[in-house]
């Protein structure tokens, strides 16, 4: 039943190009990412996604509603 409906809801979003994004281990891009909270680390050498609070939305390429990360940054 649940599973239908996103289904047919995500089928539909697709058609007209709503683009989900925010995954953990990408570079972190401040036009398209809000921080919700920050680490440093040695491991990364540039700003990372760490954590993905809120996927966020593309549509047809037009930023609608900034992913909200954590970020991690070497200190």
């Amino acid at each position: 039943g649940f599973k239908a409906v996103a289904d047919a809801v995500r089928a539909g979003a697709d058609k007209f190009g709503l683009e989900p994004f925010g995954t953990a281990g990408e570079p972190f891009d401040p036009a398209q990412h809000e921080a919700m909270t920050s680490e440093t680390s040695d491991e990364v050498s540039e700003p990372t996604v760490e954590v993905v609070y809120q996927i966020g939305y593309r549509l047809r390429g037009r930023l609608l509603r900034p992913a909200r990360v954590g970020v991690v940054d070497n200190g």
